[in-house]
């Protein structure tokens, strides 16, 4: 499991913003919520840059990502957050497909 850190930005009369990697990011009306939908907006971004050949890029560090000057530039003191990329699926012929747990019934 790979763990992204993102920064979370409220401006007044706006929802909260999350962003991280280019081009992916979430919002909610709440702290919490655009923390979670964040973990989706992940799962989706990395589900389309797989079915288009492409790679996520290796998650950095927070020690890193602290130490560039160009993202603390962006960030301006905006909280950092760490987003976990849970759920990867592979990619069959073109389409995702979640792994599903295989299930016993017990009938009774």
């Amino acid at each position: 499991m790979r763990t992204y850190f993102a920064t979370v930005h409220k401006e007044e009369d706006s929802a909260v913003g999350v962003v991280f990697l280019p081009g992916c990011f979430s919002a909610g009306d709440t702290y919490n919520k655009a923390v979670e939908n964040a973990h989706e907006a992940l799962r989706l971004y990395a589900e389309a840059e797989r079915s288009a050949g492409r790679q996520l890029p290796k998650p950095r560090t927070f020690d890193a990502l602290y130490r560039d000057p160009e993202v603390r530039q962006e960030a301006q003191g905006a909280p950092f957050v760490g987003i976990r990329l849970e759920g990867e699926v592979k990619i069959r012929r073109g389409l995702s497909k979640p792994k599903l747990p295989k299930r016993s019934h017990k009938f009774g």
